[in-house]
């Protein structure tokens, strides 16, 4: 079996998620940033590394539709899924990407993040009102960081 291919009975298509019931939920497995920036309406974010307890903390009782960007990381995940919740699951085929080409939008207003966004890691100057000055600040003391550890004398470090 293809890691990245639904089982037989899981997937579902485009058609039938936009026609679904208001009772399935959408799981996005995508990056937080990729969620952010648009996900399927009414998605959740859920990151796969913490179904065992974010996926009990996901509202209603209906069936849950894993979805990411191609659709292989939601049906690589399918396993892991069964085995954190009793709910039926379905996987969209072809994620997002056959969502957006079916012409459907996507939603970059409301969010709901079921799972603490810290799955990428950020630089320490993005993120701020102003990144030339915070990253110029964090060069800054990277450069001077030799010096401090040449006059501490608490450090065994030895600057060569």
């Amino acid at each position: 079996r293809d890691p990245g291919r639904a089982p037989a009975g899981a997937a579902i298509g485009v058609g039938e998620l936009a026609a679904a019931p208001a009772s399935w939920t959408i799981v996005d497995l995508s990056r937080s940033p990729a969620y952010k920036t648009g996900h399927i309406p009414a998605a959740h974010f859920v990151l796969a590394s913490r179904f065992a307890t974010d996926l009990a903390r996901l509202p209603g009782e209906g069936p849950i539709v894993l979805v990411s960007a191609d659709g292989a990381e939601a049906a690589f995940a399918l396993a892991d899924a069964r085995a954190a919740t009793k709910r039926e699951l379905r996987v969209l085929s072809g994620g997002t990407r056959a969502w957006t080409d079916a012409g459907h939008a996507l939603d970059t207003e409301r969010q709901s993040w079921i799972s603490t966004p810290d799955d990428v890691y950020k630089r320490p100057y993005e993120g701020t009102d102003n990144a030339t000055a915070a990253m110029q600040a964090y060069i800054d003391w990277e450069l001077q960081l030799v010096a401090q550890l040449a006059n501490d004398s608490v450090s065994n470090f030895h600057v060569v």
